[in-house]
């Protein structure tokens, strides 16, 4: 049985904080000035946002895919780290993305500790590689480089050869006393399924999106990516509670109701996943600003549109 929902404690035990990160992984979007540069004290505004509502069961996730973790230098992710720690409180755990070369990933690694996050979410080696031993080289290294926690992404690394890859690489990993999770970027149940419930029960498993929550959360994954959490965060955490409780009519009736409309906007046009939630935050009174290239920058009709639905559906 999943613990009751309770107020986040900060805690280095790698078996609390595997609890602790259940729940709704809130990926935030980097905001910037019109000048492009980086609006660090509003996306500290932006996850204070959540701290005051007290969110239960939400972790913050910075420097992800949508928050243009690769359109950073080293400081700008210091900057981030910052930020996020600082606007969450200590009443929600932070999690900080971690991408890049192998002594690039090593400084973001050790930018978050040092800004007192409670994890990196490390992703595969950017080019992929075909070789477990050198994906395991790459973060195992990265994880032992550093005291807080890890979770474990497969965005953008080899997916090929699911079965022998991926299942033992996690394995291998899991074994390091700070990696507490991995977050499944298939969107399926195959690799939750082939690692075991003896890994399960000490180890996170992350569904990525509400497409592959709907699958892996009555399949023992125990928590999920949200990109529109930020927009919708009370919908978001019944569709979870749903989700791990087993129950698909009420998590699909949350879902279509409630969240999809929301998400759609992310859908307008090819290369809106970030820049469509930044109009919707503008939308609500909250920093967003524009996207850095190859991001694309939202049309003025596309923005009457977002402005529309959001005053339809989101949460204030």
């Amino acid at each position: 049985m999943d613990p009751p929902s309770r107020p986040f404690k900060k805690t280095q035990k790698p078996q609390e904080l595997a609890l602790a990160l259940r729940g709704v992984h809130n990926f935030m979007v980097t905001p910037f000035h019109a000048s492009l540069e980086l609006n660090a004290e509003g996306l500290r505004q932006n996850i204070h946002h959540h701290a005051a509502a007290r969110a239960q069961d939400m972790t913050i996730l910075v420097g992800g895919g949508m928050g243009e973790l690769l359109a950073l230098d080293v400081e700008e992710h210091r900057l981030l780290a910052e930020a996020a720690v600082a606007g969450a409180e200590g009443k929600m755990p932070v999690v900080v993305g971690v991408r890049g070369g192998y002594r690039l990933a090593m400084r973001m690694a050790r930018n978050a500790e040092e800004a007192g996050a409670d994890a990196i979410f490390l992703l595969a080696p950017p080019n992929g590689t075909e070789s477990s031993e050198g994906a395991y080289q790459y973060m195992s290294s990265i994880a032992k480089s550093v005291s807080i926690g890890v979770v474990v992404s497969m965005g953008h690394g080899f997916q090929g050869a699911i079965e022998s890859y991926w299942p033992d690489l996690i394995r291998r990993l899991a074994d390091l006393p700070n990696v507490v999770g991995f977050e499944d970027s298939l969107g399926d149940v195959k690799i939750g399924q082939l690692l075991g419930e003896q890994i399960l029960e000490r180890f996170l498993w992350v569904a990525r999106g509400e497409g592959g929550a709907i699958r892996s959360l009555p399949a023992g994954a125990r928590a999920y990516t949200a990109a529109v959490a930020t927009l919708a965060p009370n919908a978001c955490r019944e569709f979870w509670k749903h989700g791990v409780a087993g129950n698909l009519d009420a998590m699909n009736e949350v879902f279509h109701s409630r969240i999809e409309p929301v998400a759609k906007i992310r859908g307008l046009k090819p290369g809106y996943r970030a820049s469509a939630v930044k109009v919707a935050l503008e939308a609500l009174g909250r920093a967003g600003g524009t996207v850095r290239p190859p991001e694309v920058r939202v049309t003025d009709e596309d923005r009457k549109h977002i402005v529309e639905v959001i005053g339809k559906h989101a949460e204030r």
